[in-house]
Formats: structure tokens, C-alpha cells, sequence
């Protein structure tokens, strides 16, 4: 009997132990999965973005003559490809561990199959023993009381639910020792596609260098027709940022005149003490447009970002400062142009340089779309979100882009980190 006794408290604190070590390395290998999803992820799009950049460098260089727009295209493209290569090593990187996480679990699981083979053996021998010693029904039967023989029945059924349970237990952790097998060999055949994926991107890596810089050369002696080109590019900018800043100050003024009257009228209205309600004052069209920061979707349907915002070194002469209040966006010939959220159209008006322009109010935030072949709105309009507004237009260099800026009243602000990624 405590032969019994002892083998079953012994069953039960193992079970216990194996339950505790299964849940716990289950638990470790939640983390790594979720960023190996989030590294699946931000490869797939680096991938499309590349394709992208690609075909449209493909397009520029179909025209058989070096220009800025095909440098900008292979830069955006060696930008997205390191950037791809270094997510690739991350996604390595975890995998590494993975496989030795698992190589781990798989020797806990074997160690702890081979304990519950070893005890359910020792369980099976001591039922086999008592068998031999004693009668179990003469046992139940020579009980002193009929309490006890009840106890003495619910002892043996226990041992042998026990005994089965142990037996599911071996059964399961062999098929999850089976499963993490499995998952190792899905873990290495993962690393070597990722290994071969990273080599191809390092070799077309060194390609795109190689293009940029036999381009860069040709581009070199060019410099005093480009570099025209350039200043009179900046002296293009300087113009639709009055513009625009012309419009901004013209509003503002209207609103500080109608914000007055208002003030007067209220006054006057409480002076003769009558109740006005306050009117709407727009803000929550304001708080709609911040509150989607990150999350605004691109102002075309297509696009890989060629020029970026803020001041910087031009990518040829570096001894060129060149400003942007917005982004440029390469796109496809002929590609719609679209409001990133709903507001009203407060200007639609032409610069050299720039084709045409609409600059579209959402509250105190502003959206001005720049570059654009022919415009399908006018002012005072109200537009929804993603309701095209015109179509993108074609320099002489060939570049079809847009420039897009985010502006708070007169103050601009980075798109890169209103669009959504």
C-alpha cells in the first residue's frame, strides 16, 4: 500500500514539473515570433518598393541619357536595398535563435520522455508485484468496514487512471518532441533561403553602386549646365513657397477680421443680455487630421519617395544646398492625385516649375500638392478623403513626381511621418 501511495505522489509531482517547464518555454518563444512576423512584414513591403523603383528606373533609363531623376531613383533604390539587406540580417539573427531555443526544448522533451517511459515502467512493475502478493478483490472484500472498502476501491481506480494518464503524457509529449523536430528543420530550411535572399541583395547592392557611380561621373561633366538647372530649380521653390505663403497670410487676416466681428457682436449681444450660443470654431476637423498622424494615406496610389524634406547637400555638387518644404514623390506617368483627408480647397494657382498647385485646409493643418499637369477642383470646393484632385505631371527631365507638404498655419512639417508606412 505505500509502495502505492509513494509512486503516485511521485507521478504527480513530475507531471507538475514537466506542465511548469512547457509553459515556461512556451512563454520565451511568444516574443521572438511576433518580431520575426513584424521583420516578414516590413521585408514583403521593402520588396514592392524596390520592384517599384526598379521599374521606374528601368523607365528612365529606356531613354538612353544620364539625368538627375535617374540618379535620385538609383539612390531610393540603394537606400531600400540596404535597408532590406540589414532586416534580412535581423530576420537571420532571430532565426538563430529560434533554432537553438528549440534544439533546447528538444532535449528538455526528450530528458522528460524518457523520465515518464522510466516511472510509467516502475508504475507497470509494481502493479505487476502486487498482483502476484495479494488478491485484490480478497483485499477489498477483507476491509473492516464498508467506508473502508469504498476507500480501498477508489485507491486502486486512481492507480490505474494514473497509470493512463502517464500514458497520454508520453503519447503527447512525443508528438510535441515530434513537433519541435519538425520546427527545427522549417527553422534551418527558413536561414538558408534567408542566407541566399541576403547574398542576391548584396550582389545587386554592389550593381546599383556601380551604376550610381559611373552616373554620377557623367552627370560630373555636365556640371555648369546643371548647376543652372539646379539654382533656377531653388529659385522655382522660393516662388511657390511665397505663394503659398501669400495665401496662408491672406487667411489668416480674414480669420483675425472675422474672429473680431465676432468678439464685437458677442459683446454687444451681452451687453443688451441676450444669450448667444458660441459658434463651431472647426477644431475638430483640426484634432480629426492629428489625430491621424502616421496613418494618412499617400496623396497618389503609386510612389517611392525621391526627394526628401528639409535642407541637405545636393546628391552631385555637394557644394549646392538644396531646401524642401515637402517631399517629392515619384510616381507613374499620368497617376491621379488624391487629398490625404477631407477639408476645403483655399487655392489652386500656377507656378514655373511646378505646373500647377492646390493647397486643401483641414482645420489649422493645411495639405499643398505641387507639380500637377491639370487640377479637378477649384477653390472653395469641400473634398473627401482620397477624392482625386488632378493628375501628376512630366518634367523635361522626364521625372513624373509630386511635391507634397504638411503645414501647421504657416509652419511646415515633415510628411515622411504623417503617411502612413
Amino acid at each position: 500500500m505505500r509502495a502505492h501511495i509513494h509512486t503516485l505522489l511521485s507521478f504527480v509531482t513530475i507531471s507538475r514539473s514537466i506542465l511548469t517547464c512547457t509553459l515556461y518555454v512556451s512563454m520565451i518563444l511568444v516574443l521572438p515570433a511576433q518580431s520575426k512576423k513584424t521583420l516578414q512584414t516590413k521585408k514583403t513591403k521593402l520588396q514592392k518598393d524596390i520592384a517599384y523603383t526598379s521599374k521606374l528606373l528601368k523607365e528612365t533609363q529606356q531613354d538612353k541619357k544620364n539625368s538627375l531623376s535617374q540618379l535620385e531613383k538609383l539612390s531610393r533604390n540603394i537606400e531600400q536595398r540596404m535597408e532590406l539587406i540589414s532586416t534580412i540580417e535581423s530576420e537571420i539573427s532571430l532565426l538563430e535563435k529560434e533554432i537553438v531555443s528549440n534544439r533546447l526544448e528538444i532535449e528538455k522533451k526528450n530528458a522528460a520522455l524518457e523520465k515518464l517511459k522510466q516511472q510509467y515502467a516502475e508504475m507497470v512493475f509494481t502493479a505487476w508485484l502486487n498482483r502476484m502478493q495479494f488478491n485484490r478483490a480478497l483485499y477489498v472484500f477483507s476491509a473492516q468496514n464498508f467506508n473502508q472498502g469504498v476507500r480501498r476501491v477508489q485507491y486502486f481506480n486512481q492507480v490505474n487512471d494514473i497509470r493512463k494518464q502517464r500514458l497520454d503524457e508520453i503519447i503527447e509529449t512525443n508528438r510535441r518532441l515530434q513537433q519541435k523536430v519538425d520546427e527545427l528543420r522549417k527553422n534551418r530550411e527558413e536561414k538558408e533561403l534567408a542566407l541566399k535572399e541576403q547574398n542576391q541583395q548584396a550582389q545587386k547592392l554592389e550593381q546599383d553602386k556601380k551604376t550610381k557611380e559611373e552616373t554620377l561621373s557623367k552627370l560630373k561633366s555636365k556640371e555648369k549646365e546643371l548647376t543652372e538647372k539646379i539654382r533656377k530649380k531653388e529659385s522655382e521653390k522660393k516662388e511657390l513657397e511665397n505663394k503659398i505663403k501669400a495665401i496662408i497670410d491672406k487667411e489668416l487676416k480674414e480669420a483675425a477680421a472675422k474672429k473680431e466681428k465676432e468678439i464685437e457682436k458677442k459683446t454687444t449681444s451681452t451687453t443688451t443680455k441676450k444669450e448667444v450660443k458660441p459658434t463651431p470654431t472647426g477644431s475638430l476637423t483640426s484634432s480629426g487630421f492629428a489625430a491621424n498622424k502616421g496613418k494618412l494615406p499617400w496623396p497618389v496610389d503609386k510612389g517611392v519617395i525621391t526627394g526628401k524634406y528639409g535642407t541637405q547637400p545636393h546628391p552631385v555638387f555637394s557644394n549646392i544646398e538644396i531646401k524642401n518644404d515637402g517631399i517629392d514623390i515619384t510616381t507613374d506617368k499620368g497617376a491621379a492625385v488624391r487629398s490625404v483627408y477631407q477639408g476645403e480647397v483655399t487655392g489652386v494657382f500656377k507656378v514655373d516649375g511646378y505646373e500647377n498647385v492646390v493647397i486643401i485646409r483641414h482645420g489649422d493643418y493645411l495639405t499643398v500638392y505641387s507639380n500637377l499637369a491639370s487640377v479637378s477642383v477649384s477653390k472653395n470646393v469641400k473634398v473627401d478623403a482620397k477624392q482625386k484632385i488632378g493628375i501628376v505631371a512630366t518634367d523635361d527631365d522626364g521625372k513624373t513626381y509630386l511635391n507634397f507638404q504638411v503645414r501647421l498655419g504657416s509652419a511646415v512639417q515633415n510628411p515622411t511621418v504623417w503617411l502612413s508606412k
